[in-house]
């Protein structure tokens, strides 16, 4: 009898994804040492390579980071336990990952709160190569990364020593660091950068009462402009979440800020926003479009066309306990957060929690096709496992994307291997076509807009102008777009 009610419990949690979320993928490893509660993941895509790397409850007795790879656009996942045992601590923590602009992946892990090392792969992860120190004095807690070409930014509170956020670069694809305290204040650090590559860096400074503040540099951190206040703030920890964590983002003058905030009773998703480059701020609102039970770990991200999204975990339970049903919703905004559509559910199950710590983040990326998203869940019996799910930009929003219009031909034509001067060929009669070139991590790399042609006529682009690996265009009229993918050997 007990068999059966646990079936039927299981059925009625299993559901679907929303479309156009593609069915979940798994990306823990069902093998023997795969018998811990993965959680706070972090991953980064590179054409059809994602990378990812997670935590574990157990991360204080169990030498592991859980790192997956996967080369086919996330249809499968192989995952492997890395392992540092050189510090002689085996406390793994924290991790982060990030891929320069020659496809390269950066790992940052910080082991218990005594170290941070940097680790780089250059065959998506299967072997590591040039490890560094980043800090090595103690005190490190919640960094944060950023990487872009072969410059590495990281931002994290100094809990001992020297108290603040710290501050360390590297221009060197992480063989060598500087790092300096940058503000006085401690707490929770969101870091993040622009397609002007100016740095934006937000903080939940203490809980479970205290307040949010931001601060950017147009120097790529030597110097930060001042504080400014954006809002206080209240948490209480319960089981599933135990962190007010916060996300930024920036693009085009628009500025979004996240953090948890359980100031009406439960946890809910707050976000302020700037329209003026972080000059002035909005007042705090709540993201979420369901407000009872609970929301947390909420993330955003800007893609390269301007659109908005956030993801973040929902339970109609509160206060949340061991058999609370979690689930990853999604809300899409057209405007910069100014509105949302309704939201989403990116997981297609919902399911308990097996640990009381599911991680205190977990991310969403995009490039110039695809929304992507790694989280948890425990589907599985016995321990949270990771998992996969993606969609196309697109698909998600109404608003940024022309509805498409059946046309007889393609609007451009283009090789699909660039190495030298490429000639683009316009069609006929399409109109102003506006031509814009992104690399994998959806970072805008060229535009152009071509004059209106009654012929077709061709436009020479030299490759090694562009960064080497995957490249997307990005063509549209007034009545159609089209993406097209190519590859650049330079």
């Amino acid at each position: 009898m007990r068999n059966i009610i646990v079936l039927l419990h299981a059925v009625f949690l299993i559901s679907y994804a929303d479309a156009p979320w593609v069915s979940n993928v798994r990306v823990s490893a069902d093998v023997p040492w795969d018998t811990l509660n993965q959680g706070e993941s972090c991953f980064a895509v590179y054409g059809d390579t994602i990378v990812s790397i997670c935590n574990t409850a157990e991360r204080g007795s169990v030498p592991i980071a859980p790192y997956a790879y996967s080369f086919d656009g996330g249809s499968s996942f192989t995952q492997i336990p890395f392992t540092d045992s050189t510090t002689g601590i085996i406390w793994h923590t924290d991790p982060v990952i990030g891929v320069d602009d020659s496809g390269y992946v950066h790992m940052l892990i910080q082991f218990s709160t005594s170290r941070l090392k940097h680790y780089m792969s250059r065959d998506g992860g299967q072997h590591w190569h040039d490890t560094s120190t980043v800090w090595s004095a103690g005190g490190v807690d919640k960094p944060w990364m950023v990487v872009n070409h072969n410059e590495i930014y990281i931002a994290w509170q100094q809990v001992s020593g020297s108290y603040g956020i710290r501050f360390a670069k590297s221009t060197d694809y992480g063989n060598t660091w500087s790092s300096s305290i940058i503000w006085s204040r401690t707490g929770i650090t969101a870091l993040a950068m622009d397609e002007s590559e100016v740095l934006h860096l937000g903080l939940v400074d203490g809980w479970p009462t205290g307040d949010i503040y931001y601060r950017q540099s147009t120097n790529y951190g030597t110097t930060w402009s001042s504080e400014v206040y954006l809002s206080n703030s209240y948490y209480n920890t319960g089981y599933g979440d135990r962190a007010p964590i916060n996300s930024i983002t920036a693009r085009s003058g628009n500025v979004f800020l996240t953090w948890v905030d359980s100031r009406t009773g439960n946890w809910d998703i707050y976000a302020v926003r700037s329209t003026n480059n972080g000059t002035t701020w909005s007042s705090r609102f709540i993201v979420n479009d369901i407000t009872t039970g609970g929301q947390c770990k909420g993330w955003s991200t800007f893609d390269a066309y301007g659109g908005l999204h956030v993801i973040y975990y929902h339970t109609p339970d509160w206060p949340t306990g061991p058999t609370s049903p979690f689930s990853l919703r999604y809300r899409y905004s057209g405007n910069a957060g100014s509105t949302f559509e309704p939201s989403m559910r990116v997981s297609d199950t919902e399911a308990p929690s097996h640990a009381d710590f599911i991680g205190e983040y977990h991310i969403c990326v995009s490039d110039s096709q695809y929304l992507y998203a790694i989280w948890a869940d425990g589907r599985n019996a016995g321990d949270n496992d990771l998992y996969f799910s993606k969609a196309l930009l697109s698909q998600l929003s109404r608003t940024e994307y022309r509805p498409p219009v059946i046309a007889s031909r393609r609007l451009i034509e283009a090789p699909s291997i660039w190495r030298g001067d490429i000639m683009l060929m316009v069609n006929a009669d399409q109109g102003p076509v506006n031509i814009n070139i992104y690399d994998a991590s959806g970072r805008l790399v060229m535009d152009q807009v071509t004059s209106v042609s009654t012929v077709q006529h061709h436009i020479r682009i030299s490759s090694s102008k562009l960064p080497a690996g995957v490249l997307f265009i990005w063509a549209s009229n007034a009545k159609q777009s089209e993406v097209i993918k190519v590859i650049n050997l330079r």
